[in-house]
């Protein structure tokens, strides 16, 4: 039983890792062109393949998929597909490149999944994200927003399924790896797929999912020896290379640095676009 992951990039290509019955890592590629993905899809033989990307626009009049709307009642955050028509901006260019995956997919043996059938050699959408979080039981803990926090916490989602991630150089590496693992719980028949079979629906690595909406998880106790001054607090701009010890709650300059990387965040989750709004800041383009 193998289980291929695939997260979708735009100018970076795909980031694939084949995972076996036993949660080992078989293989991980990186940058791969969709060009190339037919051939490595022959060589890699999985039983399944599991692409973070939806497979086709919504519906008209829909403004976005009910996969999506049903996967937001339980307090997960998920990009909103757009029907065609409204697909034009740059942002969406990544879904574009999945819609070449699936493609490129059911060319080469792996037509998209349709419930109630079976997955097995059949192309799943995922959200690496939801998954960690049903993973987990709970969403990521308060503050879990800068890259390396939410690589870390996923990171302790496959460690506690029993993956281990040494050698998931990266965020793209960590979410193939959460969407093969997916792929693995659906071919054991643990899957939920709510939505709408004829625009796509979104793979979940569970039968059944507790009564909406998810709470936080705890967060961790804070590491012993961080630096700690009496009236001063670590700069809350959420860059992880910065150590600045401020009064205030930004280290000077750094009010912009936390407003560049929200805009980051807010399309990943509505924590982000909560503090635009609190701040007074206007959300990136594309979600105004």
């Amino acid at each position: 039983m193998r289980s291929l992951g695939i997260d979708v990039g735009v100018r970076k290509g795909l980031d694939l890792v084949l995972l076996d019955e036993s949660l080992a890592v078989v293989e991980r590629r990186r940058r791969v062109d969709v060009a190339d993905l037919g051939a490595a899809l022959d060589e890699l033989d999985p039983d399944i393949v599991a692409i973070d990307a939806p497979p086709r626009w919504a519906f008209p009049q829909r403004g976005s998929r009910l996969t999506e709307r049903e996967i937001r009642r339980f307090g997960i955050q998920v990009f909103g597909t757009p029907s065609e028509d409204r697909g034009d901006h740059p942002f969406y260019g990544w879904m574009k490149v999945g819609f070449r995956v699936f493609k490129t997919a059911e060319a080469h043996g792996f037509p998209r999944y349709a419930p109630p059938g079976s997955p097995l050699e059949t192309a799943i959408e995922v959200f690496p994200h939801a998954s960690a979080v049903v993973l987990a039981g709970c969403l990521p803990p308060k503050g879990t927003t800068a890259a390396s926090a939410k690589r870390e916490w996923r990171c302790r989602v496959l460690a506690a399924q029993g993956l281990g991630t040494v050698g998931l150089s990266s965020n793209d590496q960590v979410d193939a790896a959460l969407a093969a693992l997916t792929g693995i719980h659906a071919l054991k028949g643990r899957l939920f797929a709510p939505g709408d079979p004829r625009e796509g629906v979104i793979v979940l690595p569970a039968r059944s999912l507790p009564p909406p909406p998810y709470r936080r998880c705890a967060a961790p106790p804070a590491e012993e020896g961080q630096p700690h001054l009496p009236g001063f607090n670590p700069c809350a701009c959420g860059d992880p290379s910065c150590a600045s010890l401020t009064k205030r709650e930004f280290a000077p300059g750094h009010d912009a640095k936390r407003k560049s990387f929200l805009w980051k965040l807010a399309r990943e989750g509505q924590d982000a676009l909560d503090e635009l709004r609190r701040r007074g800041w206007e959300p990136p383009p594309e979600m105004r």
